[in-house]
């Protein structure tokens, strides 16, 4: 917490009372001296401080004069608290002139007390609610990009106006400038066709679209978004957005559910956002902003960010630097910002803001708000208690020391050294005993020995050098032991305190005064709930006058809610107890019949000999309100996680800390079984290494998306394949992890059969390829011995159409050799680097060399990824006739990880880029390249060529993000 600064006029030492209020409220005080009116001013125009304390009465000016010369010469103000004996016309006119608070010497009675405590209170409150500038989220143009979706706008003349980097990958247009380009230019005509014919029916029906298409043996959705005007709500553009489904497409089940979760998820962030574009229209927000800053459907209609920061500053304690931080970053649109914002009503946000772009032009800004409120409050309080703990000790105006069982003392706090003297400097080397008046030994003696027995805190009073004291022993226990090792006396000066209980009877008139202007409602009643006085917020809280509530009774004339009049009578039972109470909640029924909530504490309280009770009322109808909107919202996300589909476990370590439904049907276990059980207990042992290094990635915060399986056992034993998902998340204030399981058992088993299947096929294949290639030779050798013994020259290329049929079909044959082993084995990891080694060491080729990075990298393919590697290096060697340098490298992209090819050959003819991995393209069988691709699309890698005719080759095989590990 910051340090609250005091300027103090006059000696500090005369208001010891107001600093010691402001240390109990939880205040850590940095106090300076001014000597007059004139210094503090001087003091005020080059220093800032939080409050100001004075005398009244400052010699030939007074208070009147410094808050004239403050709004005159001071930018800000600070809290004004001023003390003196005056009468209540000055009072008034103090208050009026804007004096904050004015403590009258000669009125502290438990009331005047109270009051002083409640203005203190708030004014530490807001002083904690200024601390605020300090973390931040994602903005828009963030969002955006981290997608792996593409996402493009195109304008009414189907110009491209936007391509996120996904979307330029998919054109294969790294780098280029696409602006001003039309769709035609990057696709094709039956392409464009069907896109102008869904885009055109976006502009005409001025609302979205939907489409699915396929290309090139992948499906895609594509959603078109209408880009409108703010008034006429003319279509402008179109932002697309377009998706892979292709899984979605071959399991459909499985996708219906992911999007479920993805929308449960996305529903359930905890941050507020809203984005602007330059001209300050609001571009778009999620609910959850407009649900933490209660903003009303009438303004958030408005679009119009102008209006929008007008009604949130209004809610704001530091209305002054939030509009000259908005005015900077108009300013300033390139740049970045964080800070902290203090609420009116003590909520704490965290704010993050950064400026939205397109390509290199920014186009708008992104607010993202955080509620932080309970970590604060909580720092706070430790803060609080581990650093003040000696400042409060030390600046105090009571005396405070430490003795031991004799009577000699361990410890003294500085005010209490100045009133021993210079013998207290010697305390601590010569074990001197407490300094008392006589006659007062024994009893000290007797206290100490009281506390040393009982464990117990003991007070008395005494008087010393004129002045009368409450003394406070107080026992100092080891930690482990409970033992009392040492007794701690506070002497707390009271001689004002007596003396002002012989002015009560004088001050309540100025009392008055106080009550009525105090910014809370206050009611004062007898102890059966008989109305005595209220003030100027009370009539506007309840809506009834000092006159309609004197005399009747709060549990009789209907202003108390007829649900709470028991809670309402308990409060007043525990005042009669002499026991304070709050805050509560209750109904209050107004004057003109509106309901509101109200918010109450009540102190008992005596005047004269009569016991009284204190109630200090505030509206919090809006705060229930916004409660009650949570708590909605809340239901909602419990009933999405208790339907979903999967499997859901919240997990911290490896310990489960919740279970939805659909996890004891996967499971067979009930939820109650599952709950703070070990989620490795029903995990299968092999996969468990793999499991907790999953679950290590996503606690760094890394997104394991759904797809990767793992197997795991029921309740009755039997085995499940599971597809898993983690995702990082704070649960119950605590960092842990989001697990989905999804059931793909019965697609395991289809897929494991269908393995079987093939593996039957090839063992047919094989024995049944093998008799043919014999017979196949043995044609090939009467047609051979045929071409010998011919004579007729006529049939001689007959006889040569005939060989050359059967080698053909013995090539075919060979073909369906190499083929048949595609896909028959598990796909399995294999290191990158020991693959390359392997098949250059077959290929026998000794300038074949690759990154030392490729050793610690691998990758989930076929078995048969090594051919893949051998037949690149022998087409480099066989075809590219000056080779004599093959590389392998790596380029990681936010999409995935590029493996390159390269050698220094002759390369490939631009035209013959996509056509040599064709079936039967080549000089040779043409099989090499086609069957690497089928090997590599086995799990999902992609193989293209990209190199210069004339430079050599450049193969570049895709690998997505969760096809590969780094070891």
């Amino acid at each position: 917490m910051a340090v609250i600064t005091v300027l103090s006029i006059g000696d500090p030492k005369q208001f010891t009372e107001i600093t010691r209020l402001f240390s109990e409220n939880g205040a850590k005080l940095s106090v300076s001296g001014a000597s007059d009116i004139k210094d503090a001013i001087t003091k005020l125009q080059v220093n800032h401080y939080d409050v100001v304390v004075g005398n009244f009465d400052l010699g030939k000016e007074n208070g009147l004069d410094f808050i004239a010369r403050v709004k005159k010469q001071i930018q800000y103000s600070p809290v004004t608290i001023f003390i003196g004996e005056q009468a209540p016309s000055v009072v008034k006119e103090a208050i009026k002139s804007g004096i904050d608070y004015f403590f009258l010497t000669n009125d502290e009675n438990d009331l005047e007390l109270v009051r002083l405590n409640t203005f203190i209170r708030q004014t530490v409150k807001n002083k904690q609610a200024e601390e605020s500038l300090h973390y931040a989220d994602t903005n828009f143009r963030t969002i955006v990009e981290a997608t792996d979706d593409s996402i493009y706008m195109i304008d009414r003349h189907y110009r491209y106006l936007f391509i996120n980097s996904p979307h330029q990958k998919r054109l294969g247009i790294f780098g280029e400038d696409y602006e001003s380009k039309l769709y035609k230019d990057l696709h094709t005509e039956d392409e464009t066709r069907r896109f102008i014919n869904s885009m055109n029916q976006v502009i005409t029906n001025n609302d979205y679209f939907y489409e699915e298409y396929e290309k090139d043996g992948r499906y895609y959705s594509r959603k078109f978004i209408p880009v409108r005007y703010q008034t006429s709500q003319q279509t402008l553009a179109v932002t697309v957005v377009s998706i892979d489904i292709t899984d979605r497409v071959r399991l459909e089940d499985e996708i219906s559910r992911g999007t479920s979760l993805v929308t449960a998820t996305f529903e359930s962030t905890s941050d507020g956002i809203f984005v602007v574009d330059r001209s300050g229209k609001i571009i778009n927000y999620n609910q959850k902003f407009l649900d933490m800053w209660f903003i009303p459907e009438t303004v958030i209609e408005e679009r119009d960010e102008e209006v929008l920061l007008a009604f949130i500053e209004d809610q704001l304690e530091d209305r002054k630097t939030f509009i000259e931080k908005l005015n900077y970053l108009k300013a300033h649109p390139d740049k970045e910002a964080f800070d902290v914002l203090e609420f009116r009503d003590g909520r704490i946000f965290e704010r993050n803001t950064l400026p939205q772009r397109i390509g290199g032009t920014i186009i708008g800004r992104v607010w993202s708000f955080r509620d932080v409120t309970e970590q604060r409050k909580t720092l706070s309080s430790l803060q609080v208690t581990q650093a003040n703990y000696r400042s409060v000790v030390e600046s105090t105006g009571d005396s405070i020391f430490m003795v031991d069982s004799d009577g000699c003392y361990l410890f003294m706090n500085s005010y209490h050294k100045s009133k021993l003297g210079d013998i207290a400097e010697r305390y601590l080397e010569n074990r001197m005993r407490v300094m008392l008046p006589p006659g007062e030994e024994t009893r000290f003696d007797q206290a100490v020995e009281r506390v040393l027995s009982t464990k117990r805190q003991v007070q008395d009073e005494f008087r010393w050098m004129t002045k009368d004291y409450i003394r406070r022993f107080t026992p100092v226990s080891e930690e482990n032991t409970n033992e009392v090792r040492a007794v701690t006396v506070v002497l707390t000066d009271i001689s004002d305190w007596k003396a002002a209980e012989q002015e009560v009877k004088n001050n309540e008139e100025r009392l008055k005064i106080l009550f009525d202007l105090a910014p809370e409602a206050y009611l004062l009643t007898d102890i059966k709930g008989t109305f005595i006085e209220s003030n100027r917020a009370a009539t506007d809280l309840t809506g009834f006058t000092p006159d309609d509530l004197r005399g009747r009774n709060i549990f009789t004339m209907g202003l108390i809610g007829s649900m709470h009049i028991t809670k309402t009578a308990v409060l007043f039972a525990k005042n009669a107890l002499g026991k304070p109470t709050g805050p509560d909640e209750v109904h209050i029924s107004r004057k003109d019949g509106k309901i509101l909530y109200a918010e109450v504490m009540t102190y008992p309280i005596r005047i004269r000999t009569q016991n009284l009770v204190m109630t200090i009322a505030r509206d919090i109808t809006e705060r229930k309100a916004a409660e009650e909107a949570l708590k909605q919202r809340e239901e909602q996300y419990r009933l999405l996680v208790n339907n979903a589909g999967e499997a859901v476990f919240v997990i911290r370590e490896t310990r489960i800390i919740f279970a939805n439904p659909k996890s004891s049907i996967i499971f067979g276990y009930d939820q109650e079984q599952l709950i703070n059980s070990s989620l490795l207990d029903i995990v299968h042992s092999d996969d468990q290494e793999e499991f907790l290094v999953l679950l290590q990635r996503a606690m760094q915060g890394e997104q394991i998306h759904a797809g990767i399986s793992v197997r795991g056992y029921t309740a009755s034993g039997e085995l499940r394949w599971l597809e898993v998902g983690m995702a990082e998340i704070v649960w119950q204030n605590k960092s842990s992890v989001l697990l989905l399981c999804m059931d793909v058992t019965k697609q395991k088993i289809a897929q494991d059969a269908l393995v079987q299947s093939n593996r039957k096929l090839n063992l047919l294949s094989s024995i049944t390829r093998h008799d043919v290639l014999n017979q196949i030779t043995i044609l090939l050798a009467y047609l051979d011995l045929l071409k010998k013994k011919n004579k007729d020259p006529e049939l001689e290329p007959f006889i040569g159409k005939q060989v050359e049929a059967t080698q053909a079909i013995r090539s075919q044959i060979v073909f369906t050799k190499e083929y048949q082993d595609v896909g028959v084995k598990e796909p399995q990891w294999q290191n990158l680097g020991s693959t390359i080694a392997a098949a250059s060491e077959y290929s026998r080729t000794e300038f074949v060399s690759w990154d030392n990075r490729l050793n610690s990298i691998d990758i989930y393919a076929d078995p048969l990824l090594e051919k893949v590697f051998s037949n690149l290096i022998s087409n480099s060697v066989m075809h590219g006739e000056s080779v004599n340098e093959i590389r392998f490298f790596t380029e990681e992209k936010s999409s995935g990880l590029t493996l390159v090819y390269e050698d220094n050959g002759i390369g490939i003819p631009d035209k013959d880029k996509k056509k040599i991995f064709h079936h039967g393209f080549g000089k040779n069988t043409g099989f090499g390249l086609f069957l690497s691709r089928e090997i590599l699309s086995i799990t999902g890698l992609s193989i293209t060529e990209t190199g210069k005719e004339g430079k050599g080759v450049r193969f570049e095989i895709f690998i997505p993000r969760n096809l590969y590990r780094l070891m």
